[in-house]
């Protein structure tokens, strides 16, 4: 791919690109690894685990090289849909966090090339880094708001606990006092017994849950034993009653997945997992601890909110170009005349395509 500015700056305020090129693996774990706004949704373990479970997603990087001689990657996963006539691309995959990484200093015209370069693509959905120190050079016409919930780390967690709000740090208490403990999972059957947890979650979450995995998203997880993946468990008299699995990148912890008995949440389990993990993460010199976005419970968002975090925005963009558009359109007038004869002739209704599955 070439770009109409030799050099420098173009009219639309964005760097030149002089071409973009699939990126190796090696290439794309060095970069994820030097990155300093890298967070491990961008990294290639993320996008293989997802290609593992749903088999139809590859990882598909590419590697941007501008004129300047800055490069950048974008770590694309990338699903075959409509009968294989084009593709469908996730900046990161289960909508977590994407965009680009670099170990060089993008600025503004970088940034908006690359969000320029995206867009292009013909079906993508990409949640932007709220890391990224250009994300306020982005233009996100058209994207749906949203934030996740952070806390810049203090070198020393005595100060982090300070700012928690009074019920957060009574439960870290309460739950001590109960007899409830925290440590890290160790095999398999350590992630099985979280794994029941989280069904016992499902269950109560009923039709409110925003995504039900199976057991073999968590079995790949264990089985990689990433240095990068931690699953934090909390017992109470020898029994795991709730769980955090943390993600670590360079200097980005995120809190992705977590769950506990509803028998035993008088127990506190979930503020005693915080405690734990947000000390580790401090301790090892990480530079931001994520909540992950909400999911628009605001219920959910307060939780967060009592540990002292503040909201970063995190907006989503999905997009589909001009050819997106035609093969859509051909892809939907085949679905009705195959499902639905004669209805290119007619009038159709809401009804007619609902029988149509569009």
């Amino acid at each position: 791919m070439a770009d109409a500015n030799a050099g420098g700056v173009g009219a639309r305020g964005e760097a030149g690109i002089r071409r973009v090129r699939a990126a190796s693996r090696a290439e794309w774990a060095a970069t994820f690894r030097d990155c300093e706004y890298a967070t491990y949704f961008q990294g290639p373990e993320w996008a293989e685990l997802w290609s593992e479970y749903q088999p139809a997603s590859r990882p598909a990087p590419r590697l941007v090289e501008f004129h300047d001689g800055l490069r950048a990657l974008l770590p694309l996963s990338r699903t075959r849909v409509y009968k294989g006539l084009m593709s469908s691309f996730v900046s990161s995959p289960a909508g977590t966090f994407g965009g680009w990484l670099s170990t060089d200093a993008l600025g503004a015209p970088h940034a908006r090339a690359l969000a320029r370069h995206l867009r292009s693509l013909p079906e993508l959905n990409w949640r932007l880094n709220p890391y990224d120190p250009n994300l306020e050079h982005i233009d996100l016409a058209g994207s749906r708001p949203d934030e996740t919930h952070v806390i810049a780390l203090p070198a020393d967690f005595a100060e982090n606990f300070r700012s928690w709000s009074k019920g957060a740090r009574a439960a870290v208490k309460q739950s001590a006092r109960e007899g409830v403990t925290v440590r890290l999972a160790d095999g398999e059957a350590d992630w099985r017994a979280y794994y029941e947890v989280y069904l016992d979650s499902v269950r109560r979450w009923g039709e409110r849950a925003g995504a039900r995995y199976d057991w073999s998203l968590f079995g790949a997880l264990a089985g990689r034993r990433s240095e990068a993946v931690r699953l934090w468990l909390a017992e109470h008299e020898g029994n795991v009653i709730g769980g955090a699995l943390c993600l670590y990148a360079r200097r980005h912890v995120v809190y992705w997945h977590g769950a506990a008995l509803e028998a035993n949440f008088k127990l506190r389990p979930v503020n005693s997992l915080m405690h734990a993990c947000i000390q580790d993460a401090c301790a090892r010199e990480f530079r931001w601890f994520d909540f992950n976005p909400s999911g628009g419970h605001a219920g959910v968002a307060a939780f967060k909110r009592g540990f002292g975090t503040e909201a970063r925005p995190a907006p989503v963009i999905s997009s589909r170009s001009r050819w997106g558009r035609v093969v859509h359109g051909a892809a939907v007038a085949y679905a009705y005349a195959k499902r639905a004869p004669g209805m290119l002739r007619g009038r159709t209704d809401a009804s007619d395509a609902r029988e149509a599955g569009l």
